[in-house]
């Protein structure tokens, strides 16, 4: 009898052993599997991009100092790990002081100054490729190539725009591809910055002028341009500008 009493506690504390062990096998057996996230949200994701500048243009015959401050969200989807598509859409705002200079029969200078504010919206498609990832897999280097179109609308505030490309202009419309580089840094799962290097580019841009003319009616101007570099950087080379960031946009992609 002593012998059972002394087994007894040795008996209870292997059979709550064993109930423990099977209550954890039945809740194990009974859990819900963590619910995977849909397609959608492992594919689709949102950003913002912003890009502002100062910048000042010393041409002799037409000087010209302004900022400019952009608002671009966009939304994308992941085809597969190193392959985004996409596309930005959004506008932006300019203020500019053009000085315009010309030289009378006399030999005497005169100058005009002309103030100037636009207001423009852009649509970009994009594709974009991730050449290499660095530092843990942080850092990545992306080429991007896009289509972009877009117009603006001057807004001439004071000044005279008489014998001047703003006489009679209504709007302008922009078009055309570039191909860019783009570096990101991812922060977590959810959030990626990315910093955009539109002053390196390689690509086509083309502007329609749009006039309208109380002699000639409605007419319309074209120029085109072959981008080797963006027009900010070839405009950095030849003239002067200000401090500040100029020809760099940056945002934030995110996932769901």
């Amino acid at each position: 009898m002593k012998r059972l009493f002394l087994l007894l506690p040795i008996f209870l504390l292997a059979s709550l052993s064993v109930m423990a062990e099977e209550a954890k096998q039945d809740s194990a057996a009974v859990a819900v599997p963590t619910e995977e996230k849909p397609l959608w949200k492992q594919k689709l994701y949102y950003g913002y991009n912003f890009d502002i500048y100062y910048h000042h243009d010393s041409n002799p015959t037409k000087k010209e100092n302004g900022w400019s401050f952009s608002f671009i969200p966009e939304l994308g989807w992941r085809i597969k790990e190193r392959l985004y598509v996409g596309m930005r859409f959004g506008g932006s705002y300019q203020d500019s002081y053009t000085t315009l200079s010309s030289e009378d029969l006399s030999g005497e200078t005169s100058k005009d100054v002309i103030r100037v504010r636009r207001g423009s919206w852009e649509v970009t498609p994009y594709v974009r490729y991730r050449l290499k990832t660095f530092i843990n897999d942080k850092f990545g280097i992306w080429l991007e190539a896009h289509v972009f179109t877009g117009m603006d609308f001057p807004s001439v505030y004071s000044g005279s725009v008489v014998g001047t490309e703003y006489e009679g202009l209504k709007h302008t419309i922009n078009y055309g591809v570039q191909v860019a580089p783009v570096i990101t840094y991812q922060f977590n799962k959810r959030s990626t910055f990315q910093l955009f290097f539109s002053i390196i580019s390689l690509g086509y841009s083309g502007t329609t002028r749009c006039y309208s003319s109380a002699t000639e009616g409605d007419y319309k101007e074209y120029s085109n341009d072959v981008i080797i570099f963006s027009g900010k950087l070839r405009n950095l080379l030849t003239n002067q500008f200000a401090p500040g960031l100029y020809g760099v946009k940056f945002g934030v992609i995110k996932s769901f």
